[in-house]
């Protein structure tokens, strides 16, 4: 059986119909460009997939993805994958709005060198004047001068509102807004605080308000950002006075310390002489810082008022007080006088009874109840131990008796000598002779 075979023969380059032949080299020039061809159809391809896919973003846990479309605001994408149109038809931009964005504020502090911005401006500048276009600084409420750095941390709220009114995924922008607020703020705040505070004493304070501040008007810009943190990391006074300022601080600091070991003693003598009750009878302040005012005080308030019928009702109450709740050096005071008077009254009763006991008696022989009288005083008298006894003969004219010196005027008499001589004199002391005459 016999087979057809048809063979077609592709006549080389130039000899197609109405085409010239190519010689060798430029058989190879087309062949080249050929492959050329192929190769742009190719990367052409890949670009074209590529602009297809461009519009696809990862979006990481801590942000958020805002899709324009055409210029204008058109979603919002959270984290994971955002699709969307390439651009111009639509572009994504990609914000850190779940983590706290932070950065240091120096526009209120000298101009220094970075690596000296955590250095004591004593150190740094510790002369000088200070030049307000390059160093930052702020007025106290005693007319001071102060620095303050400080550490910001902002979070971006509300993505929409951040992208139309704030900036795009830079944060150089945000930030200034913040620096800028901030400095404003502060400038109105530290007006309200003195030098000591600022740096000092009240610097969380200053430092809550100023983002109270800071926050209410960054909501007012509907930006959209809020300042979750803001703190001092370092604040002072001018490098040249800063040994004058530590010198008032220490001599404030030693008058505070005074007064509170003057207040402890004030505290202690009262309680050493009147025990709690002094509480109740003088003003003071505790630890709270709650004026009490006390019973003398609110006495000469009436006093001073003439108010007849408070000033009955105060003595009646402190002398209450006095009497049956002071304890101390005062209340044992008042019970050994109340004792006493208790003594005087019964002895002055014992002398009315026995005065009474006596006067029939009296009325009857006055001389002999008065020499009975004087025997009993005279053997009371001789019976007490400790006296010394004279007997002297009825014919006697004189008595002398010698005294020795007093023990207590010997004492005075030796501490004089001993003082004379130690400023150089030299002291004879004088004899005494105590002669008693009948």
């Amino acid at each position: 059986m016999a087979h057809s075979h048809h063979h077609h023969h592709h006549p080389p380059a130039g000899d197609l119909p109405g085409e010239a032949p190519l010689d060798a080299a430029n058989q190879s020039l087309a062949d080249a460009m050929r492959a050329s061809f192929n190769i742009l159809k190719f990367v052409m391809v890949i670009l074209v997939v590529l602009y297809a896919f461009s519009g696809v973003r990862i979006v990481d846990q801590d942000s958020e993805a805002v899709v324009f479309r055409f210029g204008k605001l058109h979603r919002v994408r959270p984290s994971g994958a955002s699709i969307a149109f390439p651009y111009p038809i639509e572009e994504t931009l990609i914000f850190a709005t779940k983590k706290n964005n932070a950065f240091r504020s120096l526009n209120l502090w000298p101009d220094v060198k970075e690596t000296q911005i955590n250095d004591p401006l004593s150190q740094v500048r510790a002369g000088g004047i200070l030049n307000p276009a390059l160093d930052g600084s702020l007025l106290t409420a005693d007319n001071g001068i102060v620095h303050i750095q400080w550490d910001v941390k902002y979070r971006v709220d509300d993505i929409s509102k951040y992208v139309l009114n704030v900036g795009d995924e830079s944060t150089n922008e945000v930030q200034a807004l913040i620096t800028s607020l901030l400095d404003d703020a502060s400038i109105a705040m530290v007006a309200n605080y003195t030098a000591e505070d600022v740096t000092r004493g009240s610097t969380t304070e200053v430092a809550l308000k100023v983002r109270a501040v800071v926050n209410e008007r960054l909501d007012a810009l509907d930006t959209g950002v809020s300042v979750v943190a803001l703190d001092i990391p370092h604040s002072s006074v001018p490098g040249p006075t800063m040994s004058a300022f530590d010198n008032v601080a220490k001599a404030q600091s030693d008058r505070d310390k005074s007064v509170q070991e003057a207040q402890q003693e004030r505290i202690k003598l009262l309680n050493a002489t009147a025990g709690t009750a002094w509480r109740e009878l003088t003003t003071y302040v505790d630890k709270d810082g709650t004026r009490h005012i006390g019973l003398l005080d609110r006495l000469d308030a009436a006093i001073e008022a003439n108010d007849q019928s408070a000033q009955s009702a105060l003595e009646s109450e402190i002398d209450n007080i006095l009497e049956n709740e002071a304890s101390g050096a005062a209340g044992q005071r008042i019970r050994m006088a109340r004792g006493y008077y208790t003594q005087v009254v019964q002895q002055i009763n014992g002398d009315v009874d026995q005065y009474l006991a006596v006067m029939d008696e009296y009325l009857e022989s006055p001389d002999l109840l008065v020499h009975r009288l004087w025997e009993q005083t005279k053997q009371r008298v001789l019976q007490q131990s400790g006296l010394t006894k004279h007997f002297v003969a009825g014919s006697a004219d004189e008595l002398r008796i010698h005294i020795e010196p007093d023990p207590e005027q010997a004492a005075r008499d030796e501490a004089d000598r001993l003082k004379k001589e130690s400023q150089g004199y030299k002291f004879e002391p004088e004899k005494q002779l105590h002669t008693v005459m009948p």
